[in-house]
């Protein structure tokens, strides 16, 4: 079976490197771990984050030049941060759950199964979600806060203590046996975690303390729509004549509605290969709008964004399907999917989707938005020709 096929999830990630720049890199989710990929074509691993002990803060409001809505925050057992920008909001949406639910798994599965208690037992009328989501609140829940433990910050964590006392303050428990054994619960279905503080004595305990020890959250939403993230227990080549031309349409489309976005290869215009660009849909007026990855933080309107008018465009999809290895110094490829669009003045752009899906849904779109203003979109179907 294809090692791509084998992934939980897959797709281009913006990443933050160690002298703050972002760069674009391929992503693959396993059962235990986050594989980073020089390139999509390439099965070479760059590097490996173990999700045992993470957490995971989507959207994320730590940096203030990246739109919160495309950033969430992966933060280690041992106390780095890692973060990653998304295609779109749905996109970051789609990665947090899917780790969060390898989180809660590699959580969930060493802890003590004896001695379990129906959580409804606690408060018949409140969900696992409802009462995550109250705990998390940012202006009424637990306050989450730096603890300095043997020289060592621990950032957005809490004491034992601290949750109990916050849920007999909202009497969602009457003692602190009670609340104890629901911090239990929720420890039990990976929705909180202990900070190992990794000091060679006592470690990481199964049984929630009442005390001094600190936790945290495995996931946080802190935008304003709760929802499911919470728990999954409960239900799921232009000239510089053009650019001239599309600085000055800039204004025009500025306010114009974004339909879809996401991350895509773009070929290269000068010379063989594929880069990632993020790539944007709009209508009124309908614009297919693109630049490098790289620059998505804040740059939208600046020199390096690129248009092409949908306008009486056309529309090439083409799929090269998948090729076995015939011997030595050959390499397998997968199915690769792509889409053209030329508009009325021949300026060209060809595209490659992550899959057929994804495809189905960017032509899907294009068609729409050429029918709205009362005009269609013309579609071919191409074959397998080497020019695209």
């Amino acid at each position: 079976m294809d090692k791509e096929n084998q992934s939980l999830r897959s797709g281009f990630l913006l990443t933050r490197c160690p002298n703050y720049k972002w760069k674009a890199k391929w992503y693959s989710l396993s059962e235990e771990q986050l594989m980073c990929h020089h390139s999509k074509s390439k099965s070479i691993i760059v590097l490996t984050v173990p999700l045992k002990g993470c957490s995971i803060a989507s959207p994320c409001f730590d940096l203030e030049d990246v739109n919160p809505n495309l950033l969430f925050k992966i933060s280690t057992p041992e106390n780095a941060e890692l973060y990653f920008q998304a295609g779109s909001p749905e996109d970051r949406e789609g990665w947090s759950h899917a780790i969060v639910a390898v989180i809660r798994l590699l959580s969930t599965s060493q802890q003590i199964s004896r001695n379990k208690m129906p959580f409804q037992d606690f408060r018949a009328n409140a969900s696992v979600s409802e009462i995550i989501g109250a705990i998390q609140d940012p202006d009424a829940g637990v306050t989450m806060a730096a603890h300095l433990r043997d020289g060592v910050v621990y950032n957005n964590c809490f004491t034992g203590s601290n949750m109990i006392d916050w849920l007999m303050r909202w009497s969602i428990v009457r003692n602190r046996d009670n609340g104890t054994a629901m911090a239990q619960t929720l420890l039990k279905l990976g929705h909180i975690q202990e900070v190992d503080l990794h000091d060679g004595i006592s470690g990481v305990s199964a049984r929630f303390n009442d005390g001094e020890r600190l936790y945290k959250f495995t996931s946080i939403n802190l935008g304003l729509k709760r929802n499911s993230f919470y728990d999954s227990t409960d239900d799921d080549s232009s000239s510089s004549e053009d650019e001239e031309e599309e600085d000055s349409k800039r204004e025009k489309i500025k306010k114009g509605k974004v339909v879809k976005e996401a991350f895509l290869m773009k070929k290269k215009n000068l010379r063989k290969g594929w880069h990632v660009v993020k790539a944007w849909l709009r209508e009124k007026p309908p614009y297919f709008q693109y630049q490098k990855a790289s620059y998505v933080s804040g740059c939208e309107d600046q020199i390096k964004t690129k248009l092409i008018s949908l306008e009486d465009s056309t529309v090439t999809e083409q799929v090269k399907p998948a090729t076995a290895s015939k011997g030595l110094g050959t390499k397998s490829k997968c199915a690769r999917y792509r889409l053209c669009i030329r508009d009325k003045k021949g300026k060209c752009v060809t595209l490659q989707t992550r899959d057929d899906q994804e495809k189905c849904e960017w032509l899907s779109q294009l068609r729409h938005l050429n029918s709205t203003d009362g005009k269609q979109t013309k579609t071919q179907t191409a074959g397998t020709k080497e020019n695209l």
